[in-house]
């Protein structure tokens, strides 16, 4: 990063952009863009689980299989790059790895019983919860433009569904309900996420979440 921010700042400068493109780097941008690579990337995995659901690959195995492989991965990270704050595991990190454990096995078995489509949308409903859960902690409403985007949010997910469709074919409840589980847990994940981030061991506490999960 160090290495691109030089070569970024010279094209800025060499071709006028920065009247265009915003600093990628501030906190807010580099956040955005996260967001965008994990919608990307659990539509990827989604997509693959999917594909192993059909040759016979059970989805709590698959979680199980996943959350070991994460962990491996997190361990090599931390290795290299998370040391330097390191911490030992706590109450927060245990239920943290708990919650995903929920989150991962409820998204696969709704990947199984629901169209990818539908259940991608019902996981990403968590940021609805997630507001919903501010609002009633600071008893205080949410700006207007939020509470469009997540009324927009919900018309979304009944779209989608197929709920309003004049000629569909039977309702999975049962899958609805456990992607809607999966919201849930998400919000829950990323409540307590917040909580635990401000101790600046994003790695670490990848590597113990992951860890807890993969034992579970």
């Amino acid at each position: 990063m160090m290495a691109i921010k030089p070569l970024l700042a010279a094209w800025k400068s060499r071709f006028n952009l920065g009247q265009y493109l915003p600093n990628l780097w501030e906190p807010n941008q580099l956040g955005l863009l996260a967001m965008i690579l994990t919608v990307f990337a659990w539509a990827i995995a989604a997509n693959v689980a999917n594909g192993l659901f059909l040759v016979g690959v059970q989805p709590l195995e698959l979680a199980g299989a996943s959350a070991i492989i994460a962990t491996f991965g997190f361990a090599l990270l931390d290795c290299l790059f998370g040391r330097a704050h390191a911490r030992p595991l706590n109450r927060q990190n245990f239920v943290l790895g708990l919650i995903l454990v929920g989150l991962v096995g409820a998204d696969y078995l709704a990947i199984q019983r629901l169209p990818i489509a539908v259940a991608i949308v019902l996981l990403f409903m968590a940021p609805v919860l997630v507001v919903l859960w501010t609002a009633l902690t600071s008893r205080s409403l949410p700006p207007r433009p939020v509470l469009i985007a997540l009324s927009l949010s919900i018309v979304g997910v009944l779209l989608v569904s197929n709920l309003f469709a004049s000629h569909r074919e039977p309702i999975e409840w049962i899958g609805i309900l456990i992607g809607l589980s999966t919201a849930i847990f998400f919000a829950a994940y990323i409540v307590l996420s917040e909580q635990v981030s401000t101790t600046k061991e994003t790695i670490g506490v990848m590597l113990k979440t992951f860890a807890v999960a993969s034992l579970v």
